[in-house]
């Protein structure tokens, strides 16, 4: 049996009337003609003339052999005539008559040199002489013993005679065996190009612009309904709220703020991430009753404030002690330093004293608002931290993924601890899991992703970050003065028309950006830093690198 194009009769064809003709010679053909046969039904096309017109036709089977060529077949059923004029006229079985707009051949004739040109515009077949033949079935009618005219010799044409017979597989061959010895074959290759010119098989996805701006609308919806949340615990003045990445922790903590500084309290936003601190003072500018700063920004800020000397020395102990503790002397030296509000947002990153600092520098160490944000999911990479033991005993779990795609969360599910996230965003683009041989590939094919997004994708510099999963100063790929044609920024600078961020996954803690490309991953080694670096994008990830680590960065998806 041949190959058919399409493999059954629809629906639709089996039910039309006036397609009798053709389901009789598709059942036929089907029957007759051998595996090594593909035989397309009911092909319309289109060209554009040189003047811009256009011009439709069909071809109502074109039949191909890889090495014997290509058949154009016109079907017409009823009793067919033609007169002196050349106007050809189809009887139907009721008796009505039909004019014939063109000849059969010649619509067969039209059909051949469409699908000749089109093959030929193919490099691998344009030197070639292919056999390209056409005929005409009349299914209806006996054949006859002259030639139906100059144009139209009987070896053109099958009639009911052969149907009947079972021999229209004997013309097809004769017909297509006539020229062939003179032409070139087909071939296989010629024979995937006609699939695709004729059947070829598509998917369009959406732009990605539109289906990423259509994704982050939905996410931006979801984290607005959050804030629910601060109405349910507007009568705890003393929280600690917890949840993993992207379940919307640092908006809420901006907005409690807000809500905060509003109602006229001396209000601090505070976090150990210097640039999500610039981030934030970026997003809502000079807010009355507002201060927002990294932690050691404050407490350096505040001591020169109350005249209390801090030691110029550099290294952990300046930053772990000798920071907190000139915080702690300038809140005893000046009282009215201290603040009514204060809301820690990526709580798990701050030690155990540091608390007792921040509850020094409350008006009311009891009374007075006092929010941690945390990640609950961090703290079990943390192993010997404490911390949760000087957070505020009230709690309260956040349990909705919303700022990542389920594609996106999907990837973040080998390290989650047992509680995890429910996805609440969008379906959202597959992440691209990119596999290369060395840094400078994967350097490479980050950059020409970068342009694509922003020359094709119309995404801005500023929705896009790359992340190193090592030092910043040890990534190749930043020391260029532009990738993928945008400037290079730290998470600490101000984003802007054609800046892109560009920086480590450990600095980008608690940022984030509608698309993420991870390089340098065989040194993101801490299942710490894997889940923060796979959890900062929104709408797009692409991670590059290694297929061993590849795998490692995909756990126990394993695939």
């Amino acid at each position: 049996m041949a190959k058919m194009v399409p493999s059954e009769i629809p629906e639709l064809l089996l039910a039309d009337p006036k397609r009798r003709a053709e389901r009789h010679v598709y059942q036929s053909l089907d029957r007759e003609l051998g595996g090594d046969f593909t035989v397309y039904w009911s092909r319309p096309w289109h060209r554009f003339r040189p003047d811009g017109t256009g011009r439709d036709g069909e071809v109502d089977f074109v039949v191909a052999h890889a090495d014997l060529g290509v058949l154009a077949i016109e079907v017409k059923g009823g009793t067919v005539s033609c007169n002196d004029q050349g106007q050809w006229v189809s009887v139907s079985g009721s008796g009505t008559p039909y004019n014939l707009k063109r000849s059969p051949v010649t619509q067969a004739m039209e059909g051949k040199h469409e699908l000749n040109r089109r093959l030929k515009r193919l490099a691998a077949l344009s030197r070639r002489s292919l056999n390209m033949c056409h005929g005409v079935v009349l299914p209806d009618n006996s054949r006859p013993t002259k030639d139906l005219g100059a144009d139209a010799p009987l070896e053109l044409f099958a009639f009911g005679n052969e149907i009947g017979a079972g021999k229209l597989g004997d013309w097809v061959r004769e017909t297509l065996m006539r020229g062939a010895k003179a032409c070139d074959p087909l071939g296989p290759e010629g024979m995937r190009a006609l699939h695709e010119i004729i059947a070829a098989e598509f998917e369009l996805r959406p732009h990605l612009a539109s289906a990423l701006a259509h994704d982050m609308k939905k996410i931006e919806l979801l984290t607005a309904e959050q804030a629910y949340v601060l109405e349910s615990l507007a009568g705890n003045p003393q929280m600690a709220i917890a949840g993993a990445a992207g379940t919307g922790k640092t908006l809420l903590a901006l907005e409690k703020s807000l809500r905060c500084a509003k109602a006229g309290d001396r209000t601090l936003l505070t976090c150990f991430n210097n640039a999500l601190a610039a981030h934030l003072k970026g997003l809502v500018g000079e807010v009355e009753n507002l201060t927002i700063a990294g932690f050691h920004e404050l407490c350096g800020k505040v001591a020169h404030q109350a005249k209390v000397s801090v030691p110029d020395l550099q290294g952990p102990v300046f930053y772990s002690k000798t920071l907190p503790n000139a915080l702690e002397q300038a809140m005893q030296a000046r009282p009215d330093l201290a603040y009514d509000a204060i809301i820690v947002d990526e709580g798990q990153d701050f030690d155990r004293e540091w608390y007792d600092t921040l509850r020094l520098s409350l008006k009311d160490m009891d009374a007075s608002t006092f929010h941690v944000f945390f990640d609950d999911n961090q703290r079990i990479y943390g192993g010997a931290q404490s911390f949760v033991d000087e957070l505020p005993k009230l709690s309260f779990r956040l349990i909705r993924n919303l700022r990542n795609t389920r594609a996106i969360h999907r990837c973040l599910t080998p390290w989650y601890d047992a509680r995890g996230a429910i996805s609440a965003g969008p379906a959202g683009q597959p992440v691209d899991w990119i596999d290369v041989k060395s840094k400078e590939q994967a350097y490479t094919n980050a950059s020409a992703f970068v342009a694509d997004l922003i020359k094709t994708a119309q995404l801005q510099a500023s929705d896009i970050a790359i992340l190193t999963g090592g030092a910043r100063d040890k990534c190749g790929l930043f020391s260029h003065a532009q990738i993928g044609g945008a400037v290079p920024i730290s998470a600490s600078d101000l984003r802007g028309k054609n800046r892109i961020w560009c920086d480590t996954a450990r600095r980008f803690k608690g940022l984030e950006a509608k698309c993420v490309v991870l390089v340098d991953i065989d040194q993101l080694i801490d299942d710490e830093l894997i889940y923060v670096a796979l959890s900062r994008p929104s709408l797009l990830l692409r991670v590059i690198g290694l297929p061993a680590d590849i795998l490692r960065l995909k756990g126990k998806l394993g695939s």
